[in-house]
């Protein structure tokens, strides 16, 4: 008879921080190379449209526009993906994070010697920004479907959370409290890293990008347990 393999703890929460940090990267890349636009953070663009519909000023709508519009396309594909082959978890997984890198890796090879967007993108920028946010929504969706217990995408949220838990907040502690100030500090770090790696180009960034995501995800997908059981 056969011993069962001892369980080890779900690296989830660490694959979680790992993708964070991605998503740092890319709104740097996206907001100081692409023409003041976010392509993971979805926010931004909300609030610019809004000030664009009351002619407050700010960036241009339509790469906001174009942005939310990828995002959501890629957040659809996502949760499709999910639905259609969560049975077989590794392949879902595997299947999210090479599209993902894809879309990442298509949004490096336009944007090779593209110069970042002083005011208005060009359609090149434009292409980027497209690629770069619907990679983020197939992430997003898919990390949400994973039943993330550090949300990626709120980072307001997930700083409330921490505080409402922690002894200052009131709270009496959470075995997760270090997972949601890494993914905190997983942000501001990627924002770090994607600030200095534009300085290199946008196509060094989004391939730093690309690979985060396609290890992170990947990586977590590969891992034993979700592999298939053998047949006997």
């Amino acid at each position: 008879m056969s011993v069962p393999a001892p369980a080890h703890p779900d690296p989830l929460p660490k694959v979680l921080a790992v993708v964070t940090a991605v998503m740092g990267i890319v709104d740097a890349v996206a907001f100081l190379g692409l023409g003041q636009v976010f392509t993971a953070f979805m926010t931004g663009n909300i609030l610019f449209l809004g000030f664009a519909l009351a002619r407050g000023g700010g960036p241009a709508p339509l790469a906001s526009f174009t942005a939310l519009a990828a995002f959501m396309a890629g957040a659809v594909v996502g949760n499709r993906l999910g639905a259609a082959l969560e049975a077989g978890r590794r392949r879902w997984i595997l299947t999210s994070a090479a599209i993902a890198a894809t879309l990442l890796v298509a949004g490096a090879v336009a944007a090779v010697g593209l110069p970042p967007a002083a005011e208005e993108p060009s359609p090149r920028h434009y292409a980027v920004i497209a690629a770069t946010a619907a990679a983020m929504g197939v992430r997003s969706a898919t990390m949400w479907r994973l039943g993330a217990v550090l949300n990626t995408t709120l980072v307001t949220g997930t700083l409330v959370t921490w505080i409402r838990k922690s002894a200052l907040g009131g709270g009496a502690g959470d075995p997760f409290q270090p997972y949601r100030a890494a993914g905190l500090v997983a942000v501001l770090t990627g924002a770090a890293l994607g600030t200095l790696l534009l300085r290199v180009g946008i196509t060094a960034a989004l391939l730093v990008a690309a690979a985060g995501v396609l290890g992170g995800m990947g990586g977590y997908a590969a891992r034993p347990a979700l592999r298939p059981a053998p047949r006997a």
